[in-house]
């Protein structure tokens, strides 16, 4: 029979003494990390307060970071200060929905097409729709948070990914059916069909390309049956799936298929996204 190991006993309580003291430095805010990605982007709190006691009903509802990146963004900085709030996710330190929505739909987005993405947030999902269209699509991804913009476009650098600050109105100057597909994420759709709702889904549909897609995400499953309906009058738009809610945050989405004829490849004009910013 083998003789326990004391001096192996002892280190494990001190690991665990050690933990101890770590974790309640952290809850009363003494102890701050820094998060490191594989990519060398460093993520320091700058409080010790923690991101889900932060954004607790009885916390401040923000936690700030400071950004270390590896390269020089456009501004040649190498780092920038970040806010994350419920509305504001920043994937590499917390839970952004978008990631688990977008798993759902890489079996239609796929290598060169060409995606419009309105409501990007801080870009975590952005990053898996461009890796899905690959060098040769392209994708526009836009969202109404000048933060977020300015985050996305210095952390998730892409060829063929362009960033900008706006909202559906940055589809006035895309030709009809100019996307293969388009993703929306909105919060908003409430019951009511105003002007502007209505005008935003008719800009919509022109833009998809006939038998293109579109994805529809919301904050509030409730809301699904109102974008089932708004989308799929007049046969706009046929109804292909109901995407699985994310189980942490409830998000839910449906996927459509634009009703219409593909113009052969032969005669039908592909454009690349752009102007990009970085």
């Amino acid at each position: 029979m083998t003789a326990a190991n004391p001096s192996s006993g002892r280190r494990s309580i001190g690991s665990r003494l050690v933990f101890k003291i770590k974790r309640f430095a952290r809850y009363i805010g003494l102890y701050k990390r820094t998060i490191t990605m594989p990519d060398g982007v460093r993520y320091r709190e700058r409080s010790g307060i923690s991101l889900r006691r932060a954004l607790s009903e009885h916390g401040p509802g923000v936690k700030e970071y400071d950004v270390r990146l590896p390269w020089v963004d456009a501004d040649a900085r190498r780092g920038l200060r970040i806010r994350y709030t419920a509305t504001r996710p920043f994937g590499d330190v917390g839970h952004d929905p978008r990631t688990v929505m977008y798993s759902q739909i890489l079996d239609v987005i796929g290598p060169g097409l060409r995606v419009m993405e309105i409501g990007c947030g801080t870009g975590s999902g952005s990053a898996i729709l461009a890796q899905a269209v690959g060098p040769s699509g392209g994708l526009v991804s836009v969202d109404r948070d000048g933060q977020a913009i300015r985050f996305a476009r210095q952390r998730h650098r892409s060829d063929h990914c362009g960033f900008e600050n706006g909202w559906i109105e940055t589809l006035h100057g895309e030709t009809d059916g100019g996307f293969d597909a388009v993703v929306i994420v909105d919060s908003s759709w409430g019951t009511e069909n105003t002007p502007d709702r209505a005008a935003m889904i008719a800009e919509i549909t022109r833009v998809v390309r006939p038998e293109g897609w579109l994805v529809v995400l919301t904050a509030q499953e409730d809301q699904l049956g109102a974008i089932r309906e708004r989308f799929t009058a007049a046969e706009r738009f046929a109804e292909s799936r109901s995407l699985l809610p994310c189980p942490r945050s409830g998000w839910a989405g449906m996927l459509f298929r634009r009703a219409g004829q593909v113009t052969p490849p032969a005669h039908r004009d592909h454009q690349t996204p752009g102007p990009f910013q970085y």
